[in-house]
């Protein structure tokens, strides 16, 4: 992203209320006419896309275009000052930070009751809402209060003070211990480690070792607890286990409702936690759980751009993937405009791997309704993403994309498209049983082959794909599930989308 448009964006994202408040506090400190103030309003005028030299052209004369450079970064400088403001009391961070100036300022004007209360309500804080890094600057604060003012009874609130520094070390170092081993955990799934690979099922297996050796330090701590489960979640999302998966990720959800408090300061942690126990339930084939997860996600008020972003992305995939899986095509393409809208509005908050994931879901339902041409695009949507970050995805695109221009009667396009995907797929170091058996497929170019020929070459490969879907030692995955619809569309003459259970 152009380093010039990062303060046209920075405005776009104001709310409404956050605008007001710029400029009403701009008026109050005589700034309302100012340079900053016209060039804010001069590119907040500039509602889709930033244009510097229309900016320029239209207000030429006036004497901030002058100086835009210097403008804009004095006008970024003010608007973050205001937004500090504007926040200041709506956080518990931040309540905390303000709590501990006011003791700074209370202990240079020599206001000892006022410092000693402000330290008393900032523990307060902290020790509800689990700051554990608040925490240790309280207590020291607190202990060096002690020592300065307290005159007879000095060595007893000490070691008081001290034993809590104590015991928040053993705690915050479970809380380190177990974020760390969760955060290794997921990295090994997002990095696209082979999960069949001894070296990674051992890792694996020691660090959810790890943690469960640290269950006896969770107390009755939420920030403990909560990081426990989603270690266990992520390991059993991991290696594919959807009922151990759902479990934990459920527990975390009850964590949430025990602990309200949390539910409200950690927001937007709530709505993914939602939107994970959401696609598990959906996964595991609890309707009742997923229906009401998606009205709940609905209903939730969101506070800011990420968290309109979060329920969208979270809310869409679902339903989306959801009409999918139980045929209601016609109600998952009336989602598509919304989501192809929402993916332009929440570019910046999408991560790569649930784009490519939106982009996959309505590549195969295109494919699965026979709306080729469609599924073509979508496709080359996919196929554009160079990063590979969801492999399996750009696996099975190239492995459909010669069978879309097949069922389009561009026989020019398949031979190439084919060979392509037969020497993409030979150039992965590991694939799945089904993209190895997709290998021989291809090789053969069975799509250029007479009608009868390609019958008999798909129903032997299809009884090659039936094993894999009957061994149990075999997990399904990209591609397997639409490879079979297509095969039996064509051996039973029906179309795909009636075929979806």
């Amino acid at each position: 992203m152009a380093a010039q448009d990062e303060l046209f964006l920075l405005i776009q994202s104001l709310s409404p209320s956050e605008k007001r408040y710029f400029k009403v506090n701009a008026s109050k400190g005589g700034d309302a006419k100012s340079n900053y103030m016209q060039l804010f309003e001069a590119m907040d005028e500039q509602k889709e896309e930033y244009d510097e030299e229309l900016l320029k052209k239209k207000h030429g004369k006036k004497p901030f275009v002058k100086y835009l450079s210097a403008e804009k970064k004095h006008l970024r400088e003010q608007i973050m000052k205001q937004m500090r403001a504007f926040n200041s009391n709506r956080t518990v961070d931040n309540r905390i930070n303000e709590l501990l100036q006011d003791e700074m300022f209370y202990r240079d004007k020599g206001l000892n009751d006022l410092r000693e209360k402000a330290l008393a309500k900032a523990k307060e804080l902290a020790t509800d809402f689990e700051r554990f890094h608040f925490l240790q600057e309280i207590l020291e604060r607190q202990t060096n209060f002690v020592e300065e003012f307290e005159q007879k009874i000095l060595t007893e609130p000490v070691i008081g003070l001290l034993t809590e520094l104590k015991q928040l070390s053993i705690t915050q170092s479970t809380y380190i211990d177990l974020w760390g081993k969760n955060k290794e955990i997921f990295s090994n799934y997002r990095s696209g480690a082979d999960i069949k690979d001894p070296m990674v099922i051992h890792r694996m297996k020691t660090l959810v070792a790890e943690v469960e050796l640290l269950r006896g330090r969770l107390g009755t701590s939420f920030r403990l607890n909560r990081a426990f489960q989603i270690a266990y979640s992520n390991y059993y999302f991991v290696f594919n286990e959807t009922e151990r998966n759902y479990e934990h990720l459920n527990a975390e959800y009850q964590l949430f409702q025990d602990h309200p408090r949390f539910k409200e300061e950690l927001a937007i942690n709530y709505k993914i936690c939602l939107a994970n126990l959401i696609g598990r339930a959906h996964s595991a084939g609890k309707l009742d759980v997923f229906l009401k997860g998606i009205a709940e996600l609905k209903s939730l008020p969101t506070a800011s751009f990420n968290e309109e972003g979060e329920v969208f992305q979270n809310v869409y995939f679902s339903e989306h993937l959801h009409y999918i899986n139980n045929g209601d095509f016609e109600k998952a393409e009336d989602l598509v405009p919304d989501i192809e809208e929402g993916l332009v509005k929440y570019e910046s908050k999408i991560n790569k791997a649930r784009l490519l994931s939106f982009q996959f879901n309505i590549m195969i339902m295109y494919f699965i309704m026979h709306r080729f041409k469609e599924a073509a695009v979508w496709a080359e949507k996919v196929l554009d993403d160079k990063s590979e970050i969801k492999q399996g995805i750009h696996v099975v695109t190239r492995i459909l994309l010669p069978i879309i221009h097949f069922e389009m009667g561009h026989h020019d396009l398949v031979e190439n498209l084919t060979r392509s995907a037969y020497r993409y797929l030979l150039s992965k170091k590991r694939l799945h049983s089904f993209e190895r058996l997709m290998v021989n497929y291809l090789k053969d170019m069975p799509l250029s082959a007479d009608s009868e020929e390609f019958t008999k070459k798909l129903k032997a490969f299809d009884l090659k794909l039936q094993a894999i879907f009957d061994d149990p030692n075999e997990s399904v995955t990209y591609g397997m599930e639409e490879l079979r619809l297509w095969i039996l569309s064509h051996l039973g003459n029906k179309r795909m989308s009636s075929l979806v259970k």
